[in-house]
């Protein structure tokens, strides 16, 4: 990104995108109605989206397991419950937020998008099996703090696709020709 103007604007939409988040999730969906069930709808197919990638992925072990509409276990285990705030919509969000506030091409944000929204679910379905396969083996959860601990991983993971987004898939030059061109050409006559 070159000067402080598309600084200023990258600045401007992240922060307006932060503050929509807020606003959403701590007052909007408990004040309206209609957005409550436009949110908790969103909630649900994060919800459904891991479960079934979870058996997914179990399908390729020799465990058998048993799911309900939010939990899932080993036979003969307690299992997990995945509550909304192991969905990661916050971190979807997050790095939905940055993507769409650079300034790039929508052909490349349309691709990236999902493709990044994919490796942050899918890591969340790796720690979903990983903790249902804890908790069937020791009878009890890690020891760790696995919520925190998912977190970090999946900041780092969002860092690291942004590193690939700003560095190799949007390069400056690319950057400045999408905002070169939307203007009126800069040619000599």
């Amino acid at each position: 990104m070159g000067g402080s103007k598309s600084i200023n604007l990258f600045l401007a939409k992240i922060f307006g995108l932060s503050f929509f988040w807020l606003i959403s999730e701590n007052w909007l969906s408990h004040v309206s109605v209609f957005y409550n069930h436009i949110w908790i709808y969103i909630y649900h197919i994060l919800l459904v989206i891991l479960l079934k990638l979870s058996v997914f992925v179990f399908s390729f072990t020799n465990y058998s397991i048993i799911h309900g509409y939010d939990t899932i276990s080993i036979v003969g285990s307690a299992g997990v419950r995945i509550g909304n705030p192991c969905v990661g919509f916050g971190l979807l969000f997050g790095f939905f937020a940055l993507i769409v506030s650079y300034p790039a091409p929508w052909k490349k944000k349309l691709w990236f998008i999902p493709l990044g929204s994919f490796l942050i679910i899918f890591i969340n379905v790796i720690r979903i099996v990983s903790l249902t396969i804890s908790q069937y083996k020791n009878g009890d959860f890690m020891k760790l703090e696995q919520h925190d601990f998912y977190n970090y991983i999946a900041y780092t993971l969002i860092f690291i696709l942004w590193v690939v987004w700003v560095k190799f898939v949007v390069p400056e030059s690319d950057v400045f020709s999408s905002e070169n061109n939307s203007g009126s050409p800069n040619k000599l006559s």
